[in-house]
């Protein structure tokens, strides 16, 4: 009898000390910590996201020029602002107050469709700051016309010029 006693309490103890000391730890390395999603910045993917969030600046005039067959493309360029997500939830929106450049120049499509939007590389320049696919501005609006290219399969492409 005080031999099982004693496993059930060696075996309760390695329980607990699994549960509240080593799969915290592990947390840390894996999933919502351990990627620290809070740290960078983000975009939304449509106009009603950016609204729910607060961070809805303005809609962007567009034109498809150079379509190759692209002719019923759902796309939306808007402005909004930078934001990161909270620390506990990436339902939180922070807004990035601390940035030279606080603007997101985001746009809504169907990802239902193969296509790959990117800026093209003399537009780069053009833009504050950016990386292929994202563009970030200074101000609340865009000072000079930008131009998207469109590709899809089968070696399809287009430009959309965004103002």
């Amino acid at each position: 009898m005080k031999k099982s006693f004693k496993l059930i309490i060696i075996f309760t103890i390695f329980i607990l000390f699994v549960m509240f000391v080593f799969f915290p730890h592990v947390s840390n390395f894996i999933g919502w910590y351990g990627y620290r999603k809070w740290q960078y910045r983000h975009g939304t993917d449509n106009i009603a996201e950016s609204k729910k969030r607060n961070v809805f600046v303005r809609e962007l005039n567009y034109k498809i020029v150079d379509s190759a067959g692209f002719k019923n493309i759902h796309f939306i360029p808007y402005l909004e602002k930078g934001f990161t997500y909270g620390k506990h939830s990436s339902e939180d929106t922070r807004i990035m107050c601390y940035t030279g450049f606080p603007y997101n120049i985001s746009y809504e499509r169907n990802l239902k469709d193969s296509l790959v939007l990117y800026f093209i590389e003399k537009d780069l320049k053009k833009l504050d700051s950016s990386d292929a696919v994202w563009g970030y501005s200074k101000t609340p609006y865009l000072k000079d016309t930008l131009t998207l290219k469109i590709e899809g399969t089968n070696q399809g492409y287009g430009l959309i010029q965004i103002w």
